[in-house]
């Protein structure tokens, strides 16, 4: 009886194949993770549309659909999930090319892959495992696959190619990896001797044979519906939302073998449970209990690459573990000074070709297990030192990209690409950073204050100010974690937190207390700030504890120094507005003065903004307007990595709004508009990123 294939579901194809092999129902339900009922139904659903009497015709009816076909395939014990388009790319490889080799780490679904093609390969063929054979074996273990020996006085190669010269047959030889020289050089004999044999291999790493076509296998497409589908073979009622399968699926780089095994973790931790253990995946991804014992763990399947592996390519292996978002060849120099240059890249393309690295343009990275498996491979004073070496990278990286990022600091474009290059090794920099202690150190300092100016300059306000008290922490004299706290008090200004603003700059006060004007001009910073934005602040300081401040901070001065005395003369401008976001005029002009005296435009401008404020709160608008279009003059040319840098100017904006007719607004009416207006635009364009209203 002929019966329309399109009415036997998948299901039931995999199970008239496994009757065609002659297994039980109680073999068929466990390779296929159903109960022995449902084996049952599924039989005789096919008995029914097969029109057939007992499962033995259904087991002759399997063997002759199968014709001739390849033998040796290894039978699936799962459903095949995804990989559609990568089925359809190795068998259109195999159409162009008589050898195609199928690359990807361990653990990426490679052999079963290649068994899925195979099955569907259209004449016969043999697919051998190469995992147990031994070097010099090759020949031997492809030999025993076809069912030959030796015919003496042919030798067993003889036989072989005469065997393989018979008609088109797919020879597919699996785990070539630790076998690569000899089977290469077999393959290449082969396809010489045997003009109508095609040859599907699966590798870590390339035969490098002429016209050897190789297919990438990329991360599973599909990894969200083979962890569902495995995760509901143990615990039938799974349930998880898709973004928390996403995650799971993303942590575990869509690696099919990594899925499996925290799939088969699912009954016993759940969802959340698993996404916690994944910290720590390679003690998560073990406890398989498969045959193979490359594939019980994580671990196994990567050791078996790092184990095939040289002396010098496991030692930059190792090294490149410590970079958590990738690296480029400086990078990878810079972990093992000792190799040079040239040899770094010899042996990071080696690794690339054992499937280790992955290339990306001029960037390569390690998936996330298999660097994890390196970095395992550090430890004690190795492991100290790649931190170290990874710290001056890091540090000399980031003052690069800040002299990147001055090319066009007078710009809000990115021709330099800075932002890009910025955004690819950021997450080094900031491990980097992270992996040393709170203590004084050179390379530390310098590696937190570039990331500072630079993820300000990203608009990444708050991680700057983090980096700024980082760099306090790391710097070696208190002047100098004095001048990074006063970054850091700058930077809050960009997120609207006076409050912690003033705290900063109170703290850096008491860290330069051995030097009078240092203390003099981080108290003078805090009476400024406490006075310009009390709106934004929680502050618990009164008008008595600022004046004591002024104070302290007149009387810690030393005399002689313009700017320490310009500052102090705008803080007193400040002082004597009331607490109102106002400053004295004539104090605030004689600022203006003693700035000007300095030739400093960032103190000009400061001054210039007490002014514009105090002119505004007296109606003297023009002057108000002037003042505010000098001071945006003197700050634009800043660099836009500085926590100073203004917004643009927010003037001319305002005063286009659109308004009432002139006719039905009185002139009093008008003045208090403009005056409204003139003060709240002086007030937008004066929020400059410091704690001065403009300052260093």
């Amino acid at each position: 009886m002929r019966v329309n294939e399109g009415t036997v579901s998948a299901r039931e194809a995999e199970v008239l194949e496994a009757l065609g092999a002659h297994r039980s129902n109680a073999q068929i339900a466990g390779a296929l993770h159903i109960s022995i009922r449902t084996v049952e139904s599924h039989v005789s659903s096919l008995l029914r549309k097969y029109g057939v009497a007992d499962r033995r015709e259904l087991a002759d009816l399997a063997g002759s659909r199968r014709g001739p076909g390849v033998s040796g395939i290894p039978a699936g014990r799962t459903t095949f999930v995804g990989r559609s388009q990568d089925t359809a790319t190795v068998r259109d490889a195999l159409g162009r090319s008589r050898l195609v080799t199928l690359l990807g780490p361990g653990g990426m679904g490679k052999t079963r892959l290649a068994a899925v093609v195979a099955t569907q390969w259209g004449a016969g063929g043999v697919f051998v495992d190469l995992v147990p054979v031994r070097a010099g074996l090759v020949t031997r273990a492809i030999a025993t696959a076809c069912g030959l020996t030796e015919r003496p006085p042919q030798t067993l190669d003889q036989v072989l190619i005469e065997h393989l010269q018979t008609g088109r047959s797919l020879l597919v030889l699996d785990n070539c990896e630790h076998l690569v020289d000899e089977v290469a050089a077999l393959t290449e004999r082969l396809l010489r001797t045997c003009p109508e044999l095609t040859v599907l291999a699966t590798s870590r790493e390339r035969l490098g044979v002429r016209a050897e076509t190789t297919v990438l296998l990329p991360p599973l497409d599909a990894a969200a519906e083979l962890f569902v589908d495995r995760a509901r073979v143990v615990d039938p009622e799974f349930q998880a939302s898709a973004d928390d399968i996403a995650e799971i699926c993303a942590r575990l780089d869509g690696i099919p073998l990594a899925i499996e095994l925290a799939a088969a973790r699912i009954g016993s931790l759940g969802a959340d449970g698993l996404r916690a253990a994944l910290d720590d995946r390679l003690r998560l991804l073990s406890g398989g209990r498969g045959m193979d014992e490359r594939h019980r763990s994580l671990a196994a399947v990567i050791g078996w690459s790092h184990e095939l592996l040289d002396e010098r390519e496991r030692l930059l292996f190792r090294r490149l573990g410590i970079y958590v978002g990738g690296f480029d060849l400086a990078a990878a120099a810079a972990t093992s000074p000792e190799l040079g240059r040239g040899e770094v890249a010899d042996l990071l393309g080696r690794l690339t070709d054992k499937s280790l690295a992955v290339r990306r343009g001029s960037r390569w990275l390690l998936l996330e297990t298999i660097r994890e498996f390196a970095h395992t491979q550090l430890s004690g004073d190795e492991l100290a030192t790649a931190q170290d070496r990874r710290l001056h990278w890091a540090a000399d990286t980031a003052a690069t990209l800040e002299g990147r990022l001055d090319e066009n600091g007078l710009e809000p474009d990115d021709r330099t690409g800075w932002q890009q290059s910025y955004d690819e090794v950021v997450a080094d920099l900031r491990a980097a950073l992270a992996a040393t202690p709170a203590e004084p150190d050179p390379a530390a300092h310098r590696l937190a204050r570039s990331l500072g100016h630079l993820a300000f300059a990203r608009r990444e306000f708050l991680e700057s100010v983090g980096h700024y008290r980082a760099a306090a922490e790391r710097a070696e004299d208190r002047v100098a974690a004095a001048f990074d706290l006063r970054s850091a008090a700058d930077a809050t200004i960009a997120i609207s937190d006076a409050q912690t603003g003033v705290e900063l700059l109170l703290d850096a006060a008491d860290r330069a207390v051995a030097n009078g004007n240092v203390r003099a001009t981080m108290l003078a910073l805090a009476v400024i700030a406490v006075n310009r934005y009390p709106n934004g602040s929680l502050f618990e300081l009164s008008g008595e504890e600022t004046e004591r401040l002024l104070t302290e901070a007149v009387g810690c001065a030393q005399p002689g120094d313009p700017q320490v005395a310009a500052l102090l003369a705008a803080a007193k401008a400040w002082e004597q507005g009331g607490r109102r976001m106002e400053a004295d005029p004539a104090l605030a002009a004689e600022a203006v003065t003693a700035a000007r005296r300095t030739g400093d435009p960032v103190l000009v401008a400061g001054a210039l903004d007490a002014l514009g404020v105090a002119d505004a709160r007296h109606g003297r608008l023009r002057a108000a307007r002037a003042a505010a279009v000098e001071r945006m003059e003197l700050v634009r040319p800043l660099p836009r990595q500085n926590p100073m840098r203004p917004r643009r100017s927010s003037m001319l904006s305002t005063s286009r709004r659109r308004r009432r007719p002139r006719s039905v607004i009185s002139v009093r009416q008008r003045r208090r508009w403009a005056r409204r207006t003139i003060r709240s635009a002086i007030i937008r364009t004066s929020r400059c990123r410091g704690s001065s209203g403009c300052v260093r």
